[in-house]
């Protein structure tokens, strides 16, 4: 069993097809198939069930995929250790972060981690709670700065702040006028959310359910910008962090207490040790938040 031959058979688990993995792993489809065929002849039996709809794992191949990415995450951890012991100071880092918050918290952390670390390349993924959650299990990403809809088995994490929602309104909105307002009063009006996968959008379903709203949904959008356009232009209200408040644009209105709120995290894989480009990355990112950027 080789290592090339476990990356194979996980990308093809990830990807459900032959010829996406390959792509992925760079290397020609028959090449990766001869190898699967291998691991599956020293293992003992099929890994994959082949269709014209893709390939999905079989009971085996089920059982396999664990301890598969166990092992893996095994070699990495080895390997970071002998960098470390021979105080090697390139490397490279995987860092997640949401698309809403991006913008606003990587700039610093990026400066300041490049100030500290030149030689260590940081590579860049910016997905949906849920979706950083997945990547981190599947140690696609080292580290994930996320919100708490990507939480769950196999993670730990780390809480960077704390920030309340509003409510987003188009400019002369009766509800502009006020300071606070209670979160029921939004039943009935119609709301622009985030498109169904995003974390954010579980993050206000629950806390529009928990104040007895049923939402009007007229319009979803991938983007938090698009959102709040919609709701500039009079199309609709919505709950925005107000990580995201503009200076110009929709006007915006506390909640009443109890305020809903999303928690920012660093998260990581809970039973992996971090490499030393990983770890250095961690301790930048909280120092940031340590002293308030």
């Amino acid at each position: 069993m080789e290592i090339h031959q476990l990356r194979y058979f996980l990308a093809i688990a990830q990807h459900g097809s032959f010829t996406a993995a390959a792509e992925v792993c760079h290397v020609s489809q028959p090449s990766l198939s001869a190898q699967v065929a291998k691991l599956e002849a020293e293992l003992g039996g099929a890994l994959f069930e082949r269709s014209r709809q893709g390939s999905r794992l079989t009971p085996r191949g089920l059982v396999f995929r664990p301890r598969a990415l166990e092992a893996l995450s095994q070699l990495e951890s080895g390997r970071s250790e002998l960098e470390e012991l021979s105080g090697l100071k390139r490397g490279e880092v995987t860092l997640g972060c949401l698309p809403t918050t991006g913008a606003y918290l990587l700039p610093v952390i990026l400066r300041t981690f490049r100030e500290a670390h030149p030689l260590i390349q940081v590579k860049l993924r910016e997905e949906s709670s849920p979706i950083l959650g997945r990547a981190l299990r599947e140690l696609e990403v080292d580290l994930a700065i996320m919100d708490e809809a990507g939480l769950g088995p196999g993670l730990r994490s780390e809480i960077l702040f704390r920030e309340p929602l509003l409510v987003a309104v188009p400019p002369g909105h009766p509800f502009a006028a006020r300071k606070k307002i209670e979160l029921g009063k939004l039943t009935g009006e119609p709301l622009i959310l985030m498109k169904s996968g995003h974390g954010f959008r579980t993050i206000v379903l629950d806390a529009l359910a928990r104040a007895g709203v049923q939402p009007r949904v007229v319009y979803e959008s991938a983007g938090i910008d698009t959102v709040q356009t919609l709701v500039e232009a009079g199309l609709g209200l919505s709950l925005v962090p107000t990580m995201v408040r503009r200076a110009d644009g929709p006007a915006y209105v506390e909640i009443a207490p109890p305020t809903p709120s999303r928690t920012i995290l660093l998260a990581r894989r809970d039973s992996r040790a971090l490499s030393p480009a990983a770890a250095a990355m961690r301790e930048v990112v909280l120092r940031c938040f340590r002293r308030g950027n």
